[in-house]
């Protein structure tokens, strides 16, 4: 009877916690991805090696799918500054073909129908302007031109810009590298993503929620951190259809840095909440070793291993499973 009762008490200790649980699942509709810096080089690798499931992305100041090519030298004088010249664009098109003919990719049709938001800070020192051109005509070979909307001529320097208060002089390099630019980054890119007549709501403090990401870490080298946090709109919660949005924070933006003003100071949550769209906001953290990432970056050049890019690699599919585990999809 003890045993009974405890067994019973263990089922209900265990579905209020399911019940409970930030990731879900949720009714989700489509996916989509966003990120600064080496973030959006992560939702570049998102958007291509999972273009079955991810619909569109936003990319604030990275570059072209697998630009570094495994190399830090690359990383840094041809994907950030440009010293070594341009990103072989054509080279770096053939490779995504390539992945995809040998499946660590998804088709590359996936993304014909797809829309995307670049966005390039005309003062920006860390990526080269340039690069995000580059991206720009990568993604030409695969999404309709038509569907890509492009901003490069705000004063803005490495930074994800907001219409806020909160953050760095919109021209200014520094910490949280949050820009206070008059100029709102989240809805330009959710429009894109979205639709024009996306409305901005007022963002509801309790529904920012902290997760643990553990549960979906595979292998020990992956400079993942143990938390992370989703933004559920009120909506959503109780049960609507809605858009998953995943926004993946720049490097020196992780919570040692910053705490989690990524996720709740970039302004994807006011627009999230007046139009049903669950923001997901995985974490990467610092590491010194084992491997080395003293940044907290994503990685975009081979740090955790040579298939950090495309399906095979560990922080990919840590975002796969997260996305899995909130849409089902």
């Amino acid at each position: 009877m003890l045993f009974f009762a405890a067994l019973v008490a263990f089922v209900m200790i265990a579905a209020s916690m399911a019940a409970t649980n930030p990731l879900g699942p949720y009714t989700v509709s489509d996916v989509t991805v966003s990120g600064l810096s080496s973030g959006a080089f992560m939702a570049v690798q998102m958007h291509v090696t999972y273009s079955s499931v991810v619909n569109g992305s936003a990319i604030f100041a990275g570059g072209p799918f697998y630009c570094a090519q495994a190399d830090l030298m690359t990383a840094e004088y041809k994907c950030m500054k440009t010293y070594q010249g341009l990103p072989n664009v054509n080279e770096l098109v053939t490779l995504t073909e390539n992945d995809a003919k040998v499946g660590t990719v998804d088709a590359v049709a996936n993304m014909k129908d797809d829309r995307v938001y670049l966005f390039s800070g005309s003062g920006d020192t860390v990526v080269d302007p340039k690069v995000m051109h580059s991206l720009q005509t990568y993604y030409n070979y695969f999404v309709e031109p038509s569907a890509i909307v492009a901003d490069y001529n705000v004063n803005a320097e490495h930074c994800l810009p907001t219409d806020g208060n909160y953050g760095e002089a919109c021209a200014t390099l520094s910490s949280p590298y949050i820009g206070k630019c008059s100029f709102d980054g989240a809805e330009s890119g959710l429009k894109t993503l979205y639709g024009q007549d996306l409305t901005k709501g007022t963002a509801v403090t309790a529904n920012l929620m902290k997760f643990s990401q553990t549960p979906y870490i595979t292998g020990k080298s992956t400079s993942l951190d143990d938390y992370g946090y989703i933004y559920v709109p009120t909506a959503c919660a109780n049960g609507a259809s809605c858009h998953l949005h995943v926004s993946f924070h720049g490097c020196l933006q992780t919570q040692a840095d910053i705490g989690n003003d990524y996720a709740a100071k970039t302004g994807f949550n006011a627009w999230a909440e007046a139009n049903n769209i669950i923001v997901l906001y995985p974490y990467a953290k610092k590491s010194y070793s084992m491997p080395s990432n003293p940044n907290g970056c994503w990685d975009w050049w081979g740090y955790t291993d040579k298939n950090y890019a495309v399906n095979k690699g560990v922080q990919m599919q840590f975002a796969r499973s997260l996305i899995k585990a909130v849409s089902g999809k």
